[in-house]
């Protein structure tokens, strides 16, 4: 519970054959480095504003309060920084107004449960992105600018922890004049508990994923519909969302339209009246891409009613560890499920389990997996769309 902060301990690599530093030497190149450092770290960043009217800008520093991420280390960026604040959001107030709901109703208040504070406050860990100097054409141009860039960040952090942190409170500080502007916003947290072992991990992801980010719009795209998936709470929202990554990638990759789709071991896909399942519909786009590019095999195990099942996603009866009792689920029936799921969530608002069970049989298939989750079909689309945002991003 305890943080320890060390001095730095600074290492001269040299080769064999080189003269050892003195430490006058190694001070005057840590100073350099300091130097260098302090220069890195309050680089000025520029609006869109400023930059046309260069001669007016105003100087500020921006500060941007998220909740929703656990960041275990300071990760500092060329002219801002991502530091995690400790602490969590306190309940209070929502305590308050349920008291206020409970007295309405003539009932005894709620006594306060610090147990309950605490279970809350872990559940929204909080951290701030700092803009030390940015120059901008008034506080408006400075918070719109840093909020904006902000949120990229948040779209980045939330590609594998989760779910996407978000804003809580802004503000800029006039340097010179210290005068302060400030809003508040209010979010949740589902995501990351563990440390990556690279201290720095997050900052190198920041820095490969945000320039491309900021230069290619459908890179743009692709992680915004992604981080809005990570972030819904709801089971259909969130799967539409993820099948919009794929459908978005499909149309971009697979030029072939009008070519027959096959199983995996090359028998041809053929709908209820014979004909070839063909590229032409986004369904036939998006599951030969999932099939072009070969992570769709899994398997598990589950017990259902006392005794043991498994499944197979993608193979057929010649896996070595197929068994007669193994349930075999091709990988056009499994997209063909979500597809199910995602039709009715775009055309209703909803996956309705009880309608599905009387459709037809992908829609009966679709039911029943999300019922039991062996395979889930938002997890098998989840798994689907990640690996899209790795390979496009």
């Amino acid at each position: 519970d305890e943080r320890i902060q060390l001095s730095p301990v600074y290492f001269s690599v040299q080769t064999a054959v080189q003269m050892p530093l003195s430490h006058k030497q190694l001070d005057e190149l840590i100073k350099k480095m300091s130097s260098s450092r302090a220069t890195y770290v309050c680089q000025p960043i520029r609006t869109a504003k400023a930059e046309k009217k260069p001669t007016e800008g105003k100087q500020f520093c921006a500060l941007i309060f998220g909740v929703g991420c656990l960041l275990h280390a300071h990760q500092q960026l060329d002219g801002y920084s991502i530091a995690p604040l400790g602490s969590g959001l306190s309940h209070r107030r929502m305590h308050d107004i349920v008291n206020a709901g409970l007295e309405r109703r003539g009932l005894e208040d709620l006594a306060f449960d610090e147990k309950i504070e605490k279970q809350f406050e872990n559940s929204t860990p909080t951290f701030l992105v700092s803009y030390e100097m940015v120059v901008a054409a008034d506080h408006d141009d400075a918070l719109d600018h840093c909020r904006s860039h902000a949120d990229l960040i948040f779209q980045i952090l939330g590609l594998d922890r989760g779910q996407m942190p978000r804003e809580f409170a802004s503000m800029v500080i006039e340097h010179g004049s210290n005068q302060l502007w400030y809003l508040y916003q209010m979010p949740g947290y589902r995501g990351n508990l563990a440390s990556d072992f690279n201290p720095v991990s997050t900052a190198n992801r920041i820095e490969r994923l945000l320039p491309k980010l900021m230069a290619d719009p459908f890179s743009r795209l692709l992680i915004k519909t992604y981080a809005e998936a990570t972030a819904e709470m709801d089971y259909g929202f969130s799967l539409i969302r993820y099948w919009s990554v794929m459908e978005l990638v499909a149309d971009k990759n697979i030029a072939n339209r009008g070519a027959p789709l096959a199983h995996p071991d090359g028998t041809p896909i053929l709908n209820r009246k014979g004909n070839p399942e063909t590229t032409n519909s986004k369904l036939g786009r998006v599951y030969a891409y999932i099939l072009a590019n070969n992570a769709f095999k899994s398997h598990g195990t589950y017990t259902e009613n006392g005794s043991q099942k498994s499944y197979m996603v993608g193979r057929d009866p010649s896996d070595p560890a197929y068994t007669p009792a193994t349930e075999l689920i091709p990988l056009w029936d499994l997209v063909r499920a979500v597809y199910a799921i995602r039709n009715a969530v775009a055309h209703e608002g909803q996956f309705d389990l009880d309608q599905a069970m009387t459709g037809d049989a992908y829609q009966m298939l679709a039911a029943r997996l999300k019922k039991s989750s062996n395979p889930d079909p938002l997890r098998f689309i989840k798994q689907q769309a990640q690996l899209v945002l790795w390979r496009e991003v």
